[in-house]
Formats: C-alpha cells, sequence, structure tokens
C-alpha cells in the first residue's frame, strides 16, 4: 500500500529532513506550522512530492461544524472552472544540500495509514535523519533562551542528542498523556522502524496566563527566538547552511515588545507581578553553545604547533 500513498516526482540526494505541521495541536508560537513555512521561503525550497489523495481520504474529515472552512480540503477555481483538485496539504519540498522540509497536516484518523505514507516517502528518499518540530506555550521570559525538550526513536541517539542543549522528555511516565502528532510518528519509528531516527525538538513560546487590556492573550504568537533556538542545533547537527540573522533581528524585536508589556502589566497589577516573577525564578533550560568555527588554514597551524611543541620541562619534585 506504500506506494499508494506518497508520490515523489523528484528523488534528490537527501540526507536530512525537518518536518512541521500546520493545524495540530503542539503548534504554539507557531513553531510547527510556521518554522516550516519560513524555511520553504527562506531557501527557495521545490516542491518534490505529497501524501496521495488516498491519505486524504482516510485521514481527515471534510469539515468540522462551526469552524466554517477551517478544516475544508483546499480547493481553486479560475473563471467558474476547477483548476485543482481538493487536497490537503502534505507535502515535501527540496531545500537543497541534502536538507527536505516537510509541511503537512495533522491528521484526524488512522494514524497508521498517516505514518505509513511519512515513513514511505522518508525511506524514498534515502532520508537518514528525521526532526519533528513542534511548539507548547508556557511562561517563558521572553528575554531569555527558549527551553528546548526532545524525545528520540532509538536509544543510540541519545549519546549524540547530549550535545545540544536538549532537556529529554518523560511526557506520559506519570499518567495518560496523549501524544503530538511528531511524538506519535517517533513511537511508531521505534517499534515499527528501527533502520530510521527520528527525533523530535519542542520548545516553550511565552504565554502567560492573563489577557492585555484589549483580552488578547500576552505571548508571542509567533515566536522567532523558538526558530532561533532550534535552527542554531540543527544547524550544528546537520551541518546546514543558513543563516541565521533574520531570525535573530526578528526574535530581538518581538522578545523586547513583549518584556515592554510584561512591565506594563507589572507596574499596576501587583498579581500579575507576582506570576511574571516566580515565572522567572522557575524558568529552567538547557543553554547550548555554538561550536567555534576555526579557519581551516588557522586550524592547520594550531595542530602543527602542537604537534611540534617540545615536551614540557618535568617538575621539580
Amino acid at each position: 500500500m506504500a506506494n499508494e500513498l506518497v508520490i515523489l516526482h523528484e528523488k534528490p540526494i537527501a540526507t536530512h529532513m525537518i518536518a512541521g505541521w500546520r493545524r495540530q495541536w503542539s503548534d504554539g508560537g507557531e513553531i510547527s506550522g510556521g518554522l516550516t513555512r519560513y524555511l520553504v521561503r527562506r531557501s527557495n525550497a521545490k516542491q518534490i512530492g505529497e501524501m496521495s489523495p488516498e491519505v486524504s481520504k482516510m485521514c481527515y474529515p471534510f469539515q468540522v461544524p462551526g469552524t466554517h472552512d477551517t478544516y475544508r480540503p483546499r480547493v481553486a477555481y479560475e473563471d467558474g472552472l476547477p483548476v485543482k483538485e481538493m487536497h490537503r496539504e502534505n507535502i515535501f519540498y527540496d531545500a537543497g544540500n541534502g536538507l527536505i522540509i516537510f509541511r503537512g497536516e495533522e491528521p484526524w484518523f488512522r494514524i497508521d495509514i498517516y505514518g505509513e505514507a511519512f515513513f514511505a516517502a522518508v525511506k524514498g528518499l534515502g532520508v537518514r535523519e528525521t526532526v519533528a518540530v513542534e511548539g507548547y506555550n508556557g511562561a517563558a521570559p521572553p528575554d531569555m533562551e527558549r527551553s528546548v525538550n526532545c524525545v528520540y526513536s532509538q536509544p543510540h541517539m541519545k549519546q549524540e542528542l547530549e550535545k545540544y542543549g536538549l532537556s529529554f522528555s518523560s511526557y506520559g511516565s506519570q499518567g495518560r498523556n496523549g501524544p503530538t502528532v511528531g511524538m506519535a510518528l517517533i513511537t511508531m519509528a521505534h517499534e515499527l522502524h528501527p533502520d530510521l531516527n527520528m527525533f523530535r525538538l519542542g520548545a516553550m513560546a511565552p504565554m502567560f496566563p492573563f489577557l492585555t487590556s484589549s483580552n488578547q492573550p500576552v505571548g508571542i504568537t509567533r515566536d522567532h527566538r523558538s526558530f532561533y533556538d532550534i535552527m542554531r542545533r540543527l544547524k550544528s547537527m546537520f551541518n546546514l547552511d543558513i543563516d541565521l540573522a533574520e531570525l535573530m533581528t526578528l526574535a530581538d524585536t518581538e522578545c523586547r515588545e513583549m518584556q515592554e508589556t510584561l512591565e506594563r502589566i507589572s507596574s499596576s497589577n501587583p498579581q500579575a507581578k507576582e506570576i511574571i516573577e516566580r515565572a522567572r525564578a522557575d524558568y529552567r533550560y538547557s543553554p547550548f553553545l555554538d561550536p567555534m568555527e576555526l579557519d581551516p588554514a588557522l586550524e592547520r597551524n594550531l595542530d602543527d604547533i602542537i604537534q611540534n611543541a617540545p615536551d614540557s620541562p618535568t617538575e621539580p619534585e
């Protein structure tokens, strides 16, 4: 059935894949849907495949009462005539240099069918390692590095992942908790695809439990600092050629604006001030230090100096 579930128009040389889902539960800060959209635009990525109409038929409803067209499939007409089939956005893009980007819609039904299509594409493209990017909301101080947690599919992966400033999730071990779509696929990879490596990076986007005077949540709805803190890890892991300066600039602006909002709220609301101060005191994260890249010529010179250095003199006893 796998061949009927995914359509690949091209098979570029691929080593890594970044996967995210719009219209999904774990999309705090638009980290899952927004980061993959940003990467497709930033890299001018080319669409090379998609999950087939069979996946759309089996994994989604036509609509959900009360939500207007939020969950309906996409269509397009021109001068009254249909120009596209009804479709769901489960698309694979080639970003170049071995990187595939997947932008999907969280399935409503038959995660087994959806997973079969997903992993058929991973294997068909020859991807060695897949990361699901997701987000959740919490009282993260906006001016601080984001907390990034991780789950992974195979035991041997942890030693490498420990190098990247991650906290390893024990989600669900203390009681009943349903998985995100990324977690569900990692569980499927663990059980059904031991030859594939897949992991999830989930970042905490700032969101506080009170509203502004205009009844808007106090938070960052599209958290570019989370984008940045995930991507600098992936840049190092996957050896990606991507400039993250734009993300850092966007993040600085958003975080400064939110910090100013929190300070205004604190100045007039003692209860809110206590919540904000307690959140900062309780906040924990595992820092990630970007590895320093030396010029190759300088690195060779340093190696020569070390190798040719005289033995250190023996200290007197």
